[in-house]
Formats: C-alpha cells, sequence, structure tokens
C-alpha cells in the first residue's frame, strides 16, 4: 500500500554523567555512617532524573502519535530521551556500586 523506506538516524554519542567520590572526603570528620552523603546524593540525583526521564518518554509518546505531522522533532526527542536513559542507568549502576562497598 505505501512504498517508503525508513532510514535509522544516527544518535550523537552521550557523555557519562560525572562520577561522585567513592569513598569520604578525607577531611570528613564522620567516615562510618551508615547512608554516606554520597549515596543520598546521588539518590536525589537519581530521583530527580527519572522524573525527567519519564516525562520525555511522554514526549516521545506524543511526538510519535503525531507521526508523520511531528516527523521533524523525533530525532532530537529521541537522542534526548535515550541520552538521558543512558545516564539513568550509569547512576543507578554507580549507586548499587557505592552500596555493594558498604
Amino acid at each position: 500500500m505505501f512504498d517508503f523506506k525508513i532510514s535509522p538516524v544516527p544518535l550523537p554519542p552521550c557523555s557519562p554523567p560525572p562520577l561522585l567520590p567513592l569513598s569520604p572526603a578525607p577531611h570528613s570528620p564522620m567516615t562510618t555512617i551508615t547512608t554516606p552523603p554520597d549515596i543520598e546524593a546521588l539518590k536525589q540525583q537519581i530521583k530527580k532524573l527519572n522524573s525527567k526521564a519519564g516525562q520525555m518518554k511522554m514526549d516521545l509518546h506524543d511526538i510519535a502519535e503525531g507521526l508523520p505531522h511531528d516527523l521533524d522533532q523525533l530525532p532530537e526527542a529521541a537522542a534526548k530521551t535515550y541520552d538521558i536513559y543512558i545516564q539513568l542507568r550509569d547512576l543507578k549502576q554507580q549507586l548499587k556500586t557505592l552500596e555493594a562497598a558498604q
């Protein structure tokens, strides 16, 4: 019925999120606490990024529903959504590593 081809859109490389230190600062007076500030800060960062990722996923879904009219918005939205989910995956892995080190 339709005779068209969809070519893949190359996604730009994503940069990894900044890494948090794995050990307490040497000047920190408290080196033995159950949940280091690094872990709590990382959990807060993941929570915020998770919310943003969910919104971007819904935006991407809205663009997909508007196809083919919104076709020009798709590559940029897909790349941004991909990047944020990569960051989220990396932060969750970092949190898992920090928690396992305790």
